[in-house]
């Protein structure tokens, strides 16, 4: 799989840059993410590792991006206000999804603990609602600056989760 090039990092360094994203702009963000898995169901595919770090930045209208050091994209990205600035945000990373197959249900355990779904954790059978859970937990993070659920150890994650 070829991906194409994106000049403006990753949703993990929108926020660390930032600290918390605005409500309008997250909602910007979110939108174009529900589109880009929208497409990738209507191909029976499961992300199942949908996370801030996966969703990649693109300002087609801004080229000298590519050019910039990483210390003034940073700056850029800080002050670029999403409300105004056209941008793409593009899913990437799929190297745990897998193709939904109706006659059996999915059941291994994969992707970040913090994003993962209830049905994923306790090893369920799951559908493309994972991935629909993740979003949920992106936008938290997006507007909070935190993941909605905290543990030091995976079964404390796991029971909160729960």
């Amino acid at each position: 799989m070829l991906m194409d090039y994106c000049n403006g990092f990753d949703l993990s360094v929108l926020l660390r840059t930032r600290k918390r994203v605005p409500q309008e702009e997250a909602r910007l963000v979110i939108r174009k993410m529900v589109h880009g898995i929208k497409d990738i169901w209507k191909l029976n595919i499961i992300h199942r590792d949908m996370k801030l770090a996966n969703i990649l930045l693109h300002f087609p209208e801004h080229p000298e991006l590519g050019g910039m050091t990483k210390v003034d994209k940073r700056a850029w990205i800080a002050k670029v206000d999403l409300r105004t600035t056209k941008f793409e945000a593009k899913i990437s990373d799929f190297g745990l999804s897998t193709i939904l197959d109706s006659a059996t249900q999915q059941l291994s355990i994969c992707g970040t603990p913090l994003y993962s779904s209830p049905q994923l954790l306790k090893k369920r059978g799951y559908s493309s609602k994972v991935d629909t859970w993740a979003i949920g937990v992106m936008l938290y993070e997006l507007l909070m600056g935190v993941t909605p659920f905290h543990a030091y150890e995976m079964k404390d994650l796991i029971s909160k989760i729960n």
